[in-house]
């Protein structure tokens, strides 16, 4: 009722049309600033690179190894292992029983082969980047902003979007390679001891399909999807925190924001790339 009175008063509806007929704009309005974020921080990259190498030094250790309790366990790349792991360990079982139902379980190394390359990995990955490194950068970038620490930066002369975000997104490139072979391995290995050890598969059978169907062009193509989510994913995270605002709650508001933002973009960015590796390329073909 208040809803349907508002829209009556044409006092209130004027500024209601309004309200509603700009969001759209706005929205553009927001990606634009964020494109723009994104293309000066990869521009300032080579002078991230050369001038500040003492901190770019220090964030490919945080990145690698973490801090606090992830330091303890072993940093972002075992963080990452035994995610896939267990996801690789999920994929096994309901391969195994999807394979059963048709009597083909031998097929089982097959479906290892393609799923974990060319959709488990850089989907897992880039899902646990944005949860542990990500979400420190967003909370770091964010308590600097509130603090008036970027600002300070800029008072002294120092450019802060080169040093405080090309320097990360230079690091994260760095890590990507080993978190994405301790994510690869997990994933193999999780999917391995579920249909061999829980279920009984020959391992003999396994890996004669597994290393049948498993071609090097698909770790390059998986590395490539790797790499391009993981720049995205440290670019929204980055700019999340730079962009923080409201104190501490803001810095809490920027961290959800970030986090949800990343994993839609992963996914998007997982099928477009994907779309683009593999939609000309013909690896194996299933006659029968």
């Amino acid at each position: 009722m208040t809803t349907l009175k508002t829209l009556g008063d044409s006092g209130s509806l004027v500024p209601w049309i309004s309200r509603h007929a700009t969001r759209p704009l706005g929205l553009l309005d927001a990606l634009g600033k964020q494109a723009r974020f994104y293309a000066r921080a990869l521009a300032w990259t080579p002078r991230a690179v050369f001038h500040y190498r003492r901190e770019q030094v220090r964030l490919i250790a945080e990145v690698g190894m973490s801090n606090g309790t992830l330091a303890v366990v072993g940093g972002s790349a075992i963080i990452t292992l035994f995610i896939t792991f267990f996801a690789g360990i999920t994929g096994g079982v309901q391969t195994y029983r999807a394979l059963a139902d048709l009597n083909l379980e031998a097929l089982g190394g097959f479906t290892s082969a393609i799923i974990n390359p060319r959709l488990l990995v850089p989907i897992v990955s880039g899902a646990a980047l944005a949860a542990t490194v990500g979400t420190g950068f967003t909370a770091q970038l964010g308590a600097m902003r509130i603090s008036e620490e970027i600002d300070a930066l800029e008072v002294m002369a120092v450019r802060s979007l080169p040093y405080l975000v090309s320097t990360r997104v230079v690091a994260g490139m760095f890590c990507v390679g080993p978190i994405f072979a301790m994510s690869l391995v997990g994933a193999w290995v999780g999917w391995k001891t579920t249909q061999v050890e829980f279920f009984g598969l020959s391992e003999g059978t396994y890996d004669h399909y597994m290393n049948t169907f498993m071609q090097p062009v698909d770790i390059l193509f998986s590395f490539i999807q790797a790499v391009i989510v993981a720049m995205v994913v440290i670019l929204i995270h980055t700019y999340y925190g730079y962009t923080a605002s409201g104190g501490p709650a803001g810095v809490g508001l920027a961290v959800g924001r970030a986090v949800r933002t990343s994993l839609v973009a992963v996914l998007t960015v997982q099928l477009c790339v994907a779309m683009a590796l593999y939609g000309g390329v013909n690896t194996f073909r299933i006659s029968g």
